[in-house]
């Protein structure tokens, strides 16, 4: 009998064994697989600081030689567009500078490698996520024109949007707490308003007064994205959600509030001369026309883009906008196109392998 037990407990200790060493193999497996994606992004900080985010002594993002003729201060001291590169290989994710005039011309490859990337004013914001115990979370990092990486902060989510504003002062990031796509009812976001001179949190949007034709309103789960900035230092323009439908809002940093102007702007990009933004419209399920509102009578104009454009423009100059979009011939490859602001003609290429644009005129 004795022999029989001690048989029985052997087999349960070993069929334990056996399942703890599966439920460990197992939790591996999932984090191994979750990895790919983010193990690029993890060293970026190393490349460009030797690991040290914050240091004063921080080197320059280096540039990789064989991709251009000019150097990074020869491109920044003009008109340049500054964009993720998208091509598969070590270099995907990397932020990259070109000549406006010269989009697909010679590039400079920095060490930075973002999800999405935006520059104004002479301050640049980079955003990519790291996984903490199986989570996301959103490092957020600025850097100048150097692209020297600085003030990093931290916040729960999926990286989604960021923005500049003009002078440089004010940066704002969007990551998706709940979900990580705009076309699901149930997604929630964190809209965080940054200074972009030190990096210290201003506080979500949530946290600001909403007004709707003079009249405050409180609402149990606003979700802002989309933030576009005005010239002033001050003012900027956001989506709002709530109660399941989207607004335009123009908002008010000193004073903490916000206006609702419009329903259904999602997106929206404030063009240079401040009269109109452009703004994805969700026309079907998961399906959003690329359009331009002028801001004083609210009259629409659809774009001649047909595919459904799920970005923030950017404004290329008063008469062009540019979007990312999956270039259709195979293989299937995100792009940058450029359309006419007014309705006419037909969106073109404006540079290949690329996401997240952004227009820096000459300093």
């Amino acid at each position: 009998m004795q022999s029989q037990e001690t048989n029985s407990f052997r087999l349960y200790l070993f069929a334990g064994i056996v399942l703890l060493s599966l439920l460990v193999a197992g939790i591996y497996v999932v984090r191994a697989a979750m990895r790919p994606q983010l193990a690029a992004p993890e060293t970026i900080l190393e490349d460009i600081t030797g690991g040290d985010v914050g240091s004063a002594s921080s080197p320059l993002a280096s540039p990789l030689p064989t991709t251009s003729v000019l150097t990074l201060d020869q491109l920044t001291h003009r008109p340049f567009l500054i964009s993720l590169n998208v091509n598969q290989g070590p270099d995907i994710g990397k932020v990259q500078v070109a000549a406006l005039d010269a989009p697909d011309g010679d590039k400079v490859l920095t060490g930075l490698r973002c999800e999405r990337v935006y520059f104004a004013g002479g301050r640049g914001i980079c955003l990519r996520r790291e996984i903490d115990n199986l989570s996301a979370r959103t490092l957020a990092t600025f850097f100048d024109d150097t692209f020297r990486a600085q003030l990093p902060f931290r916040t729960d989510g999926i990286p989604s949007r960021a923005r500049v504003s003009p002078d440089g002062r004010y940066a704002v990031l969007t990551a998706f707490v709940l979900g990580h796509s705009y076309a699901d009812n149930n997604f929630s976001t964190a809209t965080i308003l940054l200074d972009a001179q030190t990096g210290v949190s201003l506080g979500n949007l949530e946290e600001f007064t909403v007004y709707q034709d003079g009249v405050q309103i409180d609402y149990p789960d606003f979700n802002y994205w989309g933030v576009t900035f005005s010239q002033d230092g001050n003012t900027f323009y956001a989506t709002l959600r709530y109660n399941l439908t989207p607004y335009l809002v123009r908002g008010n940093i000193q004073e903490r509030t916000v206006s609702v102007l419009k329903e259904g702007v999602e997106c929206p990009s404030l063009s240079p001369d401040e009269t109109r933004v452009a703004f994805k419209k969700m026309i079907g399920a998961g399906y959003w026309q690329l359009t331009v509102m002028d801001l004083k009578s609210f009259v629409e104009t659809p774009l001649a883009e047909t595919g459904s454009v799920d970005d923030q423009a950017e404004w290329l100059d008063n008469d062009h906008v540019l979007y990312g979009l999956a270039n259709a011939s195979p293989p299937p490859l995100d792009s940058v196109f450029v359309v006419p602001a007014d309705g006419s003609g037909e969106p073109s290429l404006f540079l290949e392998a690329a996401t997240s644009p952004a227009v820096v005129q000459a300093p």
